[in-house]
């Protein structure tokens, strides 16, 4: 089992090469956007009437076959084949107990079925979450100066389904990232960051 968890160490170094192609020079981790993706989950299964422990977990685990064939980016999936997702999962959880092996095996394939038909709730909630954190990310990126990401946003408002999804998607739009801050500091009477 410990293979098991250094191998998920090995997602906290591997980047998000989309941001790569947007001119961000240092993106975000496969880890760091699978954590935000599993809260997002959280959020958005909550307000749908969908298990948010279920989709928090999709969320948290979605990426892990990443942590073998990498991050590839949109423009690369026309022309990089790699294994399927499930097919990934299964040689990683090979080595772990059973039902252990076999339940996270399960998580990867549900995820990966959010666009089919016979797709649970969890799984679109997760699926939703994977894209809006994309789309927050990006806006944060832009907060920092990116003027590139523009096409990254618009494809992520399209891919967004559930209803609580879509409103997340368009605060983002609406709300800068600093807000979080900017509320605190008017709260406690700290100065507010510059340029605000």
């Amino acid at each position: 089992m410990i293979g098991f968890l250094y191998e998920a160490g090995h997602l906290k170094r591997t980047p998000r090469a989309g941001w790569l192609l947007a001119g961000v020079p240092n993106p975000e981790s496969v880890a760091e956007h699978s954590f935000r993706v599993g809260i997002i989950a959280y959020v958005i299964a909550a307000q749908e009437g969908a298990n948010p422990d279920r989709a928090a977990t999709l969320g948290l685990f979605h990426d892990f076959p990443e942590a073998r064939i990498g991050d590839v980016p949109s423009v690369g999936k026309n022309y990089v084949r790699t294994a399927a997702p499930q097919e990934v999962i299964a040689d990683q959880v090979a080595g772990l107990p059973e039902p252990l092996g076999r339940h996270i095996a399960t998580l990867i394939d549900e995820h990966e079925k959010a666009k089919s038909t016979d797709a649970t709730l969890e799984a679109k909630c997760s699926r939703d979450a994977d894209k809006i954190e994309c789309l927050v990310q990006a806006r944060e990126y832009e907060a920092a100066g990116n003027t590139q990401l523009k096409p990254w946003i618009d494809s992520m408002l399209r891919a967004v389904a559930t209803q609580t999804g879509k409103e997340l998607a368009n605060a983002a739009l609406a709300v800068p990232p600093s807000i979080w801050f900017q509320d605190f500091a008017a709260k406690f009477g700290m100065p507010r960051a510059v340029g605000e």
